[in-house]
């Protein structure tokens, strides 16, 4: 099967104007622009969520003034984790000053706290030294076997691959390690 003369010289004379290398791009673009954009929004709504997750932890671990934005029920979360962190706080303070064989990651026991409990219900009656001692003597590496043990003594928590990898982003930021 030939192809003519004519359609050959057809297809360099197209090849070689400026115009139809216009129209071509011009054709992609518009198929791919749909791809585009989803890939800018994704980036963005990623982006986003990174940057509230970090308003979060600012509101939580420092302090910051909660924003008005914020309704009565999301400050009072807010609210809430800051007292528990502060009674938290008080046992890793002790254990550290008191216990000299303790080698208790502070950040690992306050990261897992707040993935845990962000948003819960805490009773009155949590048992804040308990729930240390399932981190004492671990490193950061061996976070699983800590939450194997908070999933034994606390039965009420339920672990997940999320919630080990957020444990790993909240260690992170408490650490200086996330802007």
């Amino acid at each position: 099967m030939a192809v003519s003369p004519a359609v050959i010289k057809l297809i360099i004379t197209a090849a070689t104007d400026k115009r139809t290398w216009k129209v071509v791009a011009i054709v992609i673009a518009t198929l791919l622009l749909p791809f585009i954009l989803l890939i800018v929004m994704l980036a963005g709504m990623v982006s986003g969520v990174e940057s509230a997750n970090n308003d979060l932890l600012d509101y939580c671990f420092k302090g910051s003034s909660i924003s008005q934005e914020f309704t009565d029920e999301q400050q009072e979360i807010i609210d809430n984790m800051r007292s528990w962190l502060g009674e938290l706080d008080e046992i890793i303070i002790e254990k550290e000053n008191n216990d000299e064989d303790s080698s208790l990651d502070g950040n690992m026991v306050r990261a897992a706290f707040y993935c845990l409990n962000f948003g819960g219900e805490l009773g009155e009656d949590f048992d804040y030294e308990t729930f240390c001692e399932c981190f004492d003597g671990l490193s950061f590496y061996q976070l699983d076997t800590a939450l194997q043990t908070v999933s034994e003594k606390f039965p009420q928590y339920e672990m997940t691959g999320n919630a080990a990898q957020y444990i790993k982003t909240v260690y992170d930021y408490l650490n200086g390690e996330v802007t």
